[in-house]
């Protein structure tokens, strides 16, 4: 069987975890709405838009899968996949939820863990503070009319929390101080400051906007004044125990559904964009809060997205200040566009002055980042001015380095030379002094399709899955498909690997353990195919008719297979050899014995 990813966590750990986590109670508590429906549960799937539901939660089997995207596994993969988690991350999740301990943890990882959830409650005390603050008329008035007069509505106030607090020096010192919590603390996660007359509140006179990481825990704050003598205008918390700018995008936890359900974060730069945008019904958009994108931020959004829209103000003079940021996110394989606001105006103000409508229609203008990059230099002059062009080759040569797909590059280097009337070898060299070389042309080989859509399957591949669907729905025949097939005997890959899991499974455990199967799987299609066959609602009434059935039919393909090779070796000598030709007639007899 394929090595646990986790093997340094028991296996019979993972067990107790897992089962201590009821499925529909974990997916329900992460917002995904779930129905009754017969003994299962039903909802529209999270990974995909659809209208009608076919995202199945079984309580008997404790395992999910949609039928419309066939993804599928338990409640540790739907973490790893609604969430972004890795394997560890879900299990320490699950753990925390239930109140279990992960072995090998020493006396100091405690000690951080312990300290990092104290730090969590007190920011959590702090933003509900904050929020109670702003929304005291005698205490929060101005503010909140600042808020009002920006065009944020009462439901978004209170959906993001946002806060207010008042100009004395120690306002929070004192409300949190008396609520048990310490100097030390309030230090530690960036609220106060020490300074010569002592400890004193980091935000004052400001509308505070609370930064929430991912999974919707406050990791820090930020600040807007409203006098023009307090500076700076915008104040961040620094860098805490908790809260790392450079791994932090705002509103992602609200966006993350609408992310994963689109494919594409759109990303902005200020928390009133974020916000507006948000409240108007873009549901996906995220904020950088001025910080250059970095490896973290790409490694965030490609956990959700597989495109990112950039919205930049209608002044691109610091675009090459973010094109380093904008390779990251093509290293990671993410799609890159360009939208272009007009002069003067940010996301806020345009939607306030012209409407969600025509933002929405500007998105649709969005081109991709090698075409933002070759019309700058054709506005520029690139075509008749010599050092443009060279330095307009030698940017987007820099960029087209990080593409990861072979395909795309090539195509990107036929437009861009076209575009700026080049020669592609110039380009290629470019991209060589870069350590870039042109991939070897390939055959093209038949994708990888899912099983479930037989459709798309050629007969033996057909077979092949109706044989693995019956042996993980009764995995006792396992031992006769063994008697007669080799997992390597399968031609379809996803259904061979599952296969090598069965036959592998079957020898080291007394039963097949599906959940083990899907926990052991790396490959999220594994992982669908497996939980797809197990949550099938038509079963076969007999299925070893159905694995005798195939595995008949499996056989005439392998003795073909034989009779072809062999066939082969007549041709290739030249010559018909007498014991060639009598293995012929042999296998053909054969073959004709499981023919219908």
């Amino acid at each position: 069987m394929n090595s646990s990813p986790n093997h340094i966590i028991p296996r019979e750990v993972i067990d107790d975890i897992r089962d201590g986590n009821d499925i529909v109670e974990v997916i329900s508590e992460l917002g995904i709405p779930l129905k009754p429906a017969g003994k299962d549960y039903k909802a529209l799937c999270p990974f995909h838009s659809e209208k009608t539901p076919s995202f199945t939660v079984s309580t008997e089997k404790q395992i999910f899968n949609c039928f419309g995207c066939n993804t599928g596994g338990n409640v540790i993969s739907f973490l790893q996949k609604h969430e972004g988690k890795s394997f560890r991350e879900a299990i320490e999740w699950l753990a925390e939820r239930i109140g279990a301990s992960l072995p090998g943890r020493d006396e100091k990882s405690v000690q951080r863990s312990r300290k990092r959830l104290e730090l969590q409650d007190l920011n959590r005390f702090a933003m509900a503070y904050f929020h109670k603050q702003l929304l005291t008329p005698t205490v929060g008035g101005r503010a909140l009319a600042y808020l009002k007069n920006r065009g944020i509505k009462d439901k978004v106030i209170q959906l993001f929390q946002l806060g207010y607090t008042k100009p004395e020096r120690r306002d929070l010192v004192k409300a949190a101080t008396q609520t048990g919590f310490s100097i030390q603390q309030l230090v530690d996660v960036g609220l106060i400051k020490n300074e010569e007359r002592g400890p004193t509140d980091r935000f004052r006179g400001r509308v505070i906007f609370p930064i929430l990481d991912e999974r919707g825990i406050a990791v820090g704050f930020g600040g807007r004044a409203l006098s023009n003598e307090l500076l700076p205008k915008y104040l961040n918390s620094p860098t805490t125990p908790l809260y790392d700018k450079s791994k932090i995008l705002y509103n992602l936890h609200n966006a993350r559904l609408a992310i994963q359900k689109t494919g594409t974060s759109i990303l902005v730069e200020g928390y009133l964009d974020a916000i507006m945008l948000y409240q108007a019904g873009v549901e996906n958009v995220v904020a950088s809060l001025g910080t250059s994108l970095n490896e973290s931020h790409a490694s965030l959004l490609r956990r959700f997205a597989t495109e990112v829209i950039i919205v930049y103000d209608g002044d691109s003079a610091g675009f090459q200040a973010t094109l380093r940021g904008l390779h990251q996110l093509l290293k990671e394989g993410l799609r890159v566009r360009i939208v272009l606001l007009p002069p003067g105006e940010d996301p806020d103000l345009f939607v306030r002055n012209r409407g969600v409508d025509a933002f929405k229609a500007l998105l649709n203008t969005a081109i991709n980042l090698i075409e933002f990059q070759i019309q700058r230099a054709v506005q520029q002059d690139a075509l008749r001015q010599v050092g443009v062009k060279a330095q307009a080759v030698k940017e987007i040569s820099l960029t087209l380095s990080n593409v990861k797909s072979q395909v795309e590059l090539t195509e990107y280097i036929k437009y861009t030379a076209r575009e700026l009337d080049i020669d592609k070898t110039v380009l290629w060299s470019e991209l060589r002094h870069l350590g870039i070389k042109a991939a070897r042309p390939v055959h093209p080989s038949r994708n990888s399709v899912s099983p479930d859509k037989k459709k798309n399957l050629i007969p033996r591949e057909s077979i092949e899955w109706q044989l693995i669907e019956a042996l993980i729905q009764c995995p006792d025949l396992i031992s006769e498909a063994k008697e007669h097939l080799d997992h390597r005997d399968f031609t379809h890959p996803e259904l061979t690997k599952v296969a090598q899991m069965l036959w592998e499974a079957s020898r080291f455990e007394n039963g097949i353990d599906i959940q083990y199967l899907i926990d052991t799987s790396v490959d999220e299609k594994i992982r669908g195919i497996i939980s797809n066959a197990t949550l099938r609602k038509t079963v076969p009434p007999n299925l070893k008719a159905r694995v005798d059935g195939c595995l008949k039919k499996l056989k005439q393909f392998l003795l073909w297979d034989l009779e072809r090779t062999v066939r082969s070796a007549v041709l290739t000598q030249g010559h018909n050899s007498i014991d060639m030709l009598a293995e012929l007639v042999e296998l053909s007899n054969r073959r004709r014995q499981f023919a219908p």
